[in-house]
C-alpha cells in the first residue's frame, strides 16, 4: 500500500512538472516563434531544470507538438463544456449552440491567446509543424465546423455564409482583441476589446 501511494506520488509530481512546461512552452512558442524559442527560457519559466524537458517531452520539435496537442485540448474542453450531458443526442437549436460556441471560443481566446499567436507565425510558412498543425488539428476541426453549420443552414440562419467562411471568422477575427491586444485596444478601445462586447459582435455577424 505504502508502495501504490510513493507511486501515485511520483505520477502526480511528472504530471504537474509536465504541465508547468507545456504552459510555459506555450508562452514562449506565442512570443518568440519556434526558431526563437529555446528550452533554457522554457524551463526557467516553469522553473524547472533543462533537463527535465528532455527527460519528460523529449526535443524542442517534441516540445511543439505537445504544446501545440495540449493547447487545442483545452480548447476544445472548453467548447464541448456545454454539450458534456448531450454529446450522444441530436441538438435540438443548432443555431443557439452554434452561438454558444462563439461565445466559448472567444472567451478562451481572450484568456488564453497563445494558440492563436502560435497559429498565426505557424500559418505563414510551409514547414512539417505546418503540416502537423493542418492534419491533426485544423482539419478535423474544419470538418466538426462544417457539419453543425449545415444544420444551422438549414434553420436558415448564418446570412449565407459558407461553413469555410466561417471558419476563417472564427480563427481570424475571434481571437484578434486578443492575440492583438496593445494594437487593438489603442485602436478601437478596451471596452470593445471586452470578451463579451466582441462575443456579441461575433454572433451578430455570424449568425445574424
Amino acid at each position: 500500500m505504502a508502495q501504490q501511494k510513493h507511486v501515485r506520488k511520483q505520477q502526480q509530481s511528472s504530471e504537474a512538472v509536465v504541465s508547468e512546461i507545456l504552459k510555459a512552452a506555450a508562452s514562449e512558442f506565442a512570443s518568440h516563434g519556434f526558431e526563437g524559442a529555446s528550452t533554457r527560457a522554457i524551463a526557467e519559466r516553469a522553473g524547472v531544470f533543462q533537463a527535465q524537458i528532455s527527460y519528460h517531452i523529449g526535443t524542442k520539435d517534441d516540445l511543439w507538438r505537445s504544446t501545440i496537442d495540449w493547447l487545442f485540448k483545452r480548447l476544445r474542453n472548453d467548447l464541448e463544456q456545454g454539450f458534456a450531458d448531450q454529446m450522444d443526442q441530436p441538438i435540438d437549436d443548432a443555431s443557439n449552440a452554434f452561438a454558444d460556441i462563439i461565445r466559448r471560443h472567444v472567451k478562451h481566446t481572450a484568456q488564453h491567446p497563445e494558440l492563436s499567436r502560435i497559429m498565426s507565425v505557424e500559418a505563414a510558412m510551409a514547414t512539417e509543424r505546418t503540416k502537423y498543425l493542418l492534419n491533426n488539428h485544423v482539419k478535423p476541426t474544419l470538418a466538426a465546423l462544417r457539419l453543425i453549420w449545415a444544420d444551422v443552414q438549414a434553420q436558415g440562419r448564418g446570412r449565407g455564409l459558407e461553413a469555410d467562411d466561417v471558419f476563417m471568422l472564427m480563427i481570424g477575427l475571434a481571437p484578434l482583441p486578443f492575440a492583438q491586444g496593445p494594437l487593438m485596444k489603442s485602436l478601437v478601445g478596451r471596452d470593445r476589446c471586452h470578451a463579451d462586447a466582441h462575443a456579441d459582435a461575433m454572433v451578430k455577424l455570424v449568425l445574424g
